[in-house]
């Protein structure tokens, strides 16, 4: 059936214009002024509202079990609350196991999603392995469409550790496939030094000493020089550093990098950690000073980062508190997926005055690109999916949440005057006036750069 969004200010890839957009199915199939439509057609009045791509989370960690803990999100609730965000489509990570191939871990994941998963889902995929039936396995999946690659320059303990040889010998060998390595960039010699200078710290604010800015810092330098050296396209996740940012800034005219920073780093800062419940704060890049994060928010002001991505790893309340009294065993990460373009419209939109449709671009077309999901989300345009945001900006002020799991709420003061109307997600309406449409159904598809 025929749906058109009549009359709303279309957030287009040359900016906003006052239009209809008629979507068939799944796919957009016209855009224009005044469009005619038969008496079938459903129509929704955007007079007055903001018709916006749907919206990607690019980073987030959701139905997986990391350093001994169940993830609080299941895809079922992570998807509820990012809808109910106008976020459409979420990136998460597959990472190989002892036990199987990479490609067998993916239709792992890729059950999780079909089981009542309200939007889209991509994965980027994390080889661990690299004999030569996995290379082989690698080879396939880039050939099948998967664009992006995740490694570290740390987590030696948990196997993930790759250190720069290994990497650029991972680089050198996917060079001119299309492919983009998204890298942790934290370097395991500042760690290790660290660790030793700062032995036997056990209170939460000790984390920002045993991974001090320093140690991305360095891995950034190191990881610029082997995005040239090898002609691979790199992303640098959760950049939580001025110098860090800068570093890529600087790289951007000859080097094929790119880069994301989350909200915490933006909003966060590090004397949290020394609060009476400081442990709930615990995430890797810890959380900065407050001088950075200052300079960090006009850098995302000023255009600085390519994109905004959560970095969403929250944990079940229980697990967060029951190991506070040694932070070392309290797990690490924040939620983050439902407060994603809440926050950066009150903080970029509203209070740094910068343009609507370019916060909303670092939210959809770009993350889209990087995935290797564009032209097909990220953008409103004939053939694109239908994953559309309608919206007004004015509504009754209310709480951001981050998560529909139990966890904690990363930003419990922060409220938004985002009045969500309605979400589609391939045309499927899954949300109207700011509250699920279905919330058992299956909406979402593992999507794109996965295909």
């Amino acid at each position: 059936m025929n749906t058109l969004i009549r009359g709303g200010q279309v957030c287009l890839d040359a900016g906003i214009e006052v239009c209809d957009v008629l979507f068939n199915g799944s796919k957009i199939v016209r855009i224009g002024k005044n469009l005619h439509v038969d008496a079938e057609c459903s129509v929704y009045d955007a007079d007055g509202c903001y018709v916006l791509p749907g919206m990607i989370d690019f980073h987030v960690h959701m139905d997986d079990r990391i350093g001994g803990f169940d993830l609080a999100d299941t895809y079922q609730s992570g998807s509820q609350a990012a809808v109910l965000a106008g976020i459409t489509t979420l990136i998460g990570f597959v990472t190989q196991d002892t036990e199987h191939r990479l490609s067998e871990c993916i239709q792992i994941a890729a059950n999780k999603v079909k089981s009542k998963c309200c939007c889209d889902v991509a994965f980027h995929l994390t080889p661990t392995r690299f004999g030569k039936d996995d290379w082989r396995d690698v080879r396939d999946l880039i050939e099948a469409g998967y664009h992006t690659f995740k490694f570290y320059t740390t987590y030696r303990e948990a196997g993930l550790y790759q250190d720069y040889d290994k990497l650029k010998e991972i680089l050198s060998r996917i060079q001119g496939n299309g492919v983009r390595v998204l890298v942790h960039a934290e370097d395991q010699s500042v760690l290790d030094a660290a660790a030793k200078s700062y032995a036997g710290a056990n209170e939460p604010f000790a984390h920002t000493k045993l991974r001090p800015p320093e140690a991305e810092v360095e891995a950034i330098t190191k990881l610029i020089e082997l995005s040239r050296e090898t002609d691979v396209p790199v992303h640098i996740v959760h950049v939580s550093t001025v110098e860090g940012a800068r570093l890529i800034q600087e790289a951007h005219a000859n080097t094929q990098i790119s880069c994301e920073t989350a909200p915490q780093y933006l909003l966060l800062n590090e004397q949290i950690l020394k609060n009476e419940n400081g442990y709930r704060y615990l995430c890797t890049p810890p959380l900065r000073s407050e001088e950075n994060r200052q300079r960090m928010e006009e850098l995302a002001a000023e255009g600085c980062f390519d994109i905004f991505a959560t970095d969403h790893c929250a944990f079940t309340m229980r697990d967060k508190d029951k190991n506070h009294a040694d932070y070392l065993k309290v797990p690490n990460g924040l939620a983050g997926t439902g407060a994603l373009f809440p926050l950066m419209y009150e903080l970029l939109v509203e209070k740094h005055n910068c343009s609507l449709c370019e916060v909303v671009k670092r939210l959809s077309k770009i993350p889209a690109q990087l995935a290797g999901l564009f032209p097909d989300k990220g953008t409103i345009r004939v053939g694109a999916d239908a994953d559309l945001v309608m919206m007004k900006t004015n509504g009754k002020p209310r709480a951001i949440r981050s998560s529909n799991a139990d966890c904690y709420e990363t930003y419990p003061n922060q409220t938004t005057t985002l009045d969500i109307r309605f979400v589609f997600v391939r045309g499927n309406r899954v949300v109207e006036d700011n509250r699920l449409v279905n919330p058992e159904s299956t909406s979402g598809q593992v999507r794109g750069a996965i295909a």
